[in-house]
């Protein structure tokens, strides 16, 4: 570890050391917590499975709060060296494992494994040793030794005497057998069950001369076995007394493994944990099979594994390259001849391959073998059922359909492995280079590239001649920029495009056409969505994206409520391609904007209803293909009534979600090009249009706006229609502090929507009214008008608007000194906001909230709420309306006052910095 780094110690006491002093980390559940997030560095930890483990399974009244505190004691305590990342589910520590000795350790013994497995004896020895001297004692020795600490103390344990028996091993075959004796006699009064150290105790007394010794050493196991355990001497035991009784033991030398693995020219980047995961699943299971997409590193990772698995296959591995075979008998053939097999007259070939694999304990790897599955799996069966001992390891874009067969996708690398591969290969192109100071530009190209180890190999090569800020304007001409000269490398290795033909090609002609026709989709896409380009068979739709998952040319990505796909964005723009080759585009297109529209105008009146939480779930995955949607129909111009029409189903998605610039820009264009709309569709987008630019802050553009769309509800002759113009123009109004004029239309909309009897116009117009009598102080009038228009709302369903009316009532209550009501109302406001995801209503239920925290003279927390709404207004780009803006100053001169500024501005800032999650938490305790 670097002296002058942050080192954090599990491996006895847990201890944090910086500059070489110990730091101070609190009490027993504050270095727990810290226990349970070095164990998982860098994953989320769920914040009840660390209340759990902390408290034991009983937590205390408060438990989560008490863990928020422990979390931020800890971020004081430990500062930049190790994040502390907060999400709304848990918590991640990320650190890197350079700096665990837990980390160090198991890397070392990883390493000396692979050292022995390749016959590096006196190194492996040197590794194993040098891990244990990590060791301090039993790990996290100072906390309370059960749940998760104990299991990984426990496996820790058992990994430390795995590392002990080795160098052991090791150290008597490189003739250290005298100096051992002592260590081993103390080892097996320490460990009398453990049978390999008594073998070991035998052989390094009889490798000293001391076969008298050795013999008796077994008989003590033998009675220690039988009076402690009841059983006998395993068979290495008893197979090592008989070999010292005939003077068979054999000299110390070690058998040679056989392996024809490739010679690796670069260094192997990231990838450690799913090497270790297919060490062990290869120790279960027989048959593994690496699938993904071209490009990913199946086979690199293959060998890697392959050079890690010396335990679980000691005979040795081999590599054989199916990529060159075409013909179905080529492929026993291969591994016959990679096996050096040697022709027996009238015997089949794969008699003789089984023959010679029969008693042997090998890894079998089968590179590339797609093109040739029925082959591979005809070959493949008959000899792991004729080898108990051997394992095989495939590597395929899609599964080989062999029983037991077991499908490990390798998914492309995570950003900071991209990152490493990246960098190190462009060090390699152009050594004299500085790109660290590029590390932007390298992680975009990691981005754009999705990760895959190909494309950042071709990417990086380019580093000869360009910088990476070159290179990454250059990705979206990808499949003509990305390409290798180099005479070593395979075909489908020399192109990006290549790689992926040796997909595309397998597929039938139905399913390439589908495969490019999804090209259309950004985002990803359900089977419901897929099934627009068949006719909307989801039969079919599912059926034919089982093939292509099978493929590896589509992902399924992680559970939701309903089950997404996605194209790597690499594969995708590969798919455009050939849509636009095969001429097809514009039709696919135009059926994904149909249906995307279609979408928009189903939910459109459901984001008003209960089931809005569904819809705006379903908008929050569909958005990206919303975008594109939209845009494609914009772009045609042909029809702007659909254009207007799909924009304005859109508006009140963006408004709630905090889009506002989205949503005012695409309105703009769809009203610029709507002239000839009819009325009413051309009133929608003006309103809506108004709306957006008075939730920016823009009254005058909102005024303008909201007056054209009254002139238009008058042209369509609907009485409710009117009523709902003057409400949203005396609204705006009312913002712009026009105070005389909006109560004068706000009066006349109320009268009007009762005259038409519009219950929801009724409603919002009297919310508006009410809310001109909380600007002017008329608390009094405000109150009746805020209920009568709570209670429509309720009795319409129009959960949409609740949230915006607690508040309402909220502040009224808030203004006439009703502190516990105001506190009610605020809170079941922003229930009803968080459960519809409006941002817009969570910012004024918060801000209510942080007022009443300053009128109760608890200035921390509303100076932290206060820095919360700011920091969520700025997000969305909205600003305050006058009434709220009055709230918000009250508020902070109070707690101004409470705090004193220096205490206020840090309070602020640590309320800014918190994610909408734990804002919301942090609202939840006030």
């Amino acid at each position: 570890m670097d002296a002058t780094a942050t080192e954090f110690r599990v491996l006895g006491p847990i201890e944090v050391v910086r500059d070489g002093s110990v730091m101070p980390l609190g009490g027993p559940r504050q270095r727990a917590l810290l226990a349970l997030l070095l164990i998982e560095t860098g994953r989320i930890v769920a914040s009840d499975r660390l209340i759990d483990e902390l408290w034991a399974g009983e937590p205390p009244e408060g438990a989560t709060t008490t863990l928020r505190s422990y979390v931020s004691r800890l971020r004081q305590s430990l500062g930049e060296s190790a994040p502390i990342n907060g999400t709304s589910t848990g918590y991640r520590l990320d650190i890197d494992g350079h700096h665990l000795d837990a980390a160090q350790f198991e890397g070392l013994i990883r390493a000396a494994d692979e050292g022995l497995a390749a016959g590096r004896l006196r190194a492996a020895r040197d590794g194993f040793a040098e891990a244990l001297t990590l060791w301090r004692g039993r790990p996290f020795a100072d906390l309370s030794d059960d749940g998760g600490l104990a299991v990984e103390a426990d496996r820790l344990e058992e990994l430390r005497l795995h590392a002990l028996e080795e160098r052991i091993s090791a150290d008597i075959e490189l003739g250290r057998s005298p100096e051992l004796i002592d260590e081993l006699e103390a080892l097996v009064r320490r460990h009398p069950y453990r049978e390999r150290m008594w073998r070991s105790l035998m052989l390094a007394l009889f490798h000293s001369g001391r076969q008298t010794d050795a013999l008796a050493t077994y008989h003590r196991a033998r009675q220690m076995l039988d009076e402690q355990f009841g059983v006998e001497p395993g068979d290495d035991l008893r197979a090592l007394e008989g070999a010292i009784l005939r003077g068979e033991v054999a000299p110390i030398a070690r058998a040679q493994r056989r392996e024809n693995l490739p010679v690796a020219l670069t260094t192997f980047v990231g990838r450690q944990a799913a090497i270790a995961d297919l060490v062990q699943i290869l120790g279960t299971g027989r048959m593994v099979t690496l699938t993904g997409v071209g490009g990913v590193g199946k086979t690199r990772l293959a060998v890697e594994v392959a050079r890690a698995a010396a335990a679980i296959a000691p005979d040795g591995a081999i590599f054989v390259d199916l990529a060159p075979i075409i013909e179905p008998t080529g492929v026993v053939r291969a591994i016959a001849r990679a096996l050096d097999t040697r022709e027996q007259s009238g015997a089949r070939e794969l008699d003789q391959v089984s023959t010679e694999l029969r008693r042997s304990r090998m890894l079998l790897v089968l590179d590339n073998c797609e093109h040739l599955r029925d082959a591979v799996a005809d070959v493949v069966a008959p000899i792991l059922q004729a080898c108990p001992e051997v394992r095989v390891l495939a590597t395929s874009r899609s599964l080989l359909g062999i029983n037991g067969e077991i499908d490990y996708p390798v998914a492309p690398l995570e950003e900071a492995e991209s990152i490493q591969l990246l960098l190190e290969r462009m060090r390699t192109a152009r050594p004299s280079a500085d790109f660290d100071s590029e590390s932007e530009a390298a992680a975009r190209i990691c981005r754009d590239l999705d990760g895959l180890p190909l494309a950042l190999e071709l990417a990086a090569a380019r580093a000869k001649v360009l910088s990476p800020s070159e290179i990454a304007a250059r990705l979206d001409d990808r499949f003509r920029f990305l390409v290798s000269w180099r005479r070593v490398a395979s075909a489908r290795h020399q192109t990006l495009r290549h790689a992926i033909d040796w997909s595309f090609e397998l597929l039938s002609e139905p399913e390439q056409e589908l495969f490019a026709r999804l090209a259309t989709f950004v985002g990803g896409f359900t089977l419901e969505s897929a099934a627009t380009f068949l006719g909307g068979d989801e039969g079919r739709s599912l059926d034919s994206i089982d093939r292509l998952v099978d493929a590896s040319l589509v992902v399924v990505l992680p559970a939701s409520p309903e089950t997404r796909y996605r194209m790597l964005e690499t594969v995708r723009q590969y798919a455009v391609a050939r849509l636009d080759e095969g001429g097809a585009a514009r039709a696919a297109r135009d059926q994904h904007a149909a249906y995307f529209r279609a979408l928009a105008e189903r939910a459109e009146p459901e984001l008003s209803t209960g089931a809005q939480a569904t819809w705006f779930a379903r908008l929050d995955a569909e958005h990206d293909n919303l975008l594109a949607a939209l845009t494609h129909v914009a772009d045609g111009a042909s029809d702007p009534k659909s254009l207007l029409s799909f924009t304005v189903a859109l508006t009140r998605f963006w408004y709630v979600r905090g889009y506002l610039g989205e949503a005012r820009e695409r309105l703009e264009r769809a009203l610029e090009a709507s002239g000839d709309a009819p009325p009413a569709l051309r009133r929608r987008g003006l309103t809506a249009a108004a709306s957006i630019a008075l939730l920016q802050g823009d009254y005058d553009a909102a005024t303008r706006l909201a007056e054209s769309s009254l002139v238009a509800a008058r042209e369509t002759g609907e009485d409710r229609l009117v009523a709902n113009g003057l409400s949203n123009l005396g609204a705006i109004l009312l913002a712009a502090g026009d105070n005389e004029r909006a109560g004068s239309l706000l009066a006349e909309a109320v009268d009007r929507a009762r005259e038409v009897g519009d219950r929801r116009i009724l409603a919002l117009s009297l919310n508006n009214l009410a809310d001109h009598a909380l600007t002017t102080a008329d608390y009094e009038g405000a109150e009746p008008l805020f209920a009568e228009s709570l209670d429509l709302l309720r009795e319409l369903g129009d959960t949409a608007n609740v949230a915006r009316s607690l508040f309402n009532l909220g502040a009224v209550a808030l203004r006439r000194d009703r502190l516990d009501e105001a506190g009610d109302r605020f809170a079941e406001g922003l229930a009803a906001a968080r459960a519809a995801g409006d941002k817009e209503d969570i910012c004024w239920c918060l801000l209510g909230l942080a007022a009443l925290a300053a009128r109760r003279e608890r200035g921390e927390r509303a100076a932290e709420l206060i820095g919360v709404v700011t920091a969520l207004l700025k997000e969305m780009g909205a600003a305050f309306k006058p009434f709220e803006r009055t709230l918000h100053d009250e508020a902070q001169e109070r707690a101004l006052a409470l705090l004193g500024e220096q205490e206020f501005e840090a309070a602020r800032a640590r309320g800014t910095a918190l994610s909408l999650d734990d804002a919301l938490e942090l609202a939840a305790a006030a």
